[in-house]
């Protein structure tokens, strides 16, 4: 993973993460009777998606360059 590939992923991880917390808080707050229960229960699925995202974006990352090495290996073995 490029510093410009995890930058990226890690802004839009922060970004799914508060969009997560104001979806919560205008659509799903109110059917929770404890707004106490209600903060945890928001953060740990915030978390958790925001993670999620991260680790699969991290996997999709690692595939593309274990695919362009073997292109590039391809092509040296081509040449050589």
């Amino acid at each position: 993973m490029s510093f410009s590939q995890g930058w990226d992923t890690g802004f839009r991880t922060i970004l799914i993460y508060v969009g997560v917390i104001f979806f919560w808080l205008m659509a799903v707050e109110r059917y929770f009777p404890s707004q106490s229960v209600s903060v945890v229960c928001m953060n740990v699925f915030a978390v958790a998606l925001s993670a999620f995202f991260f680790m699969w974006r991290r996997r999709k990352f690692i595939a593309l360059k274990k695919e362009a090495d073997a292109e590039v290996a391809a092509i040296l073995a081509e040449e050589g």
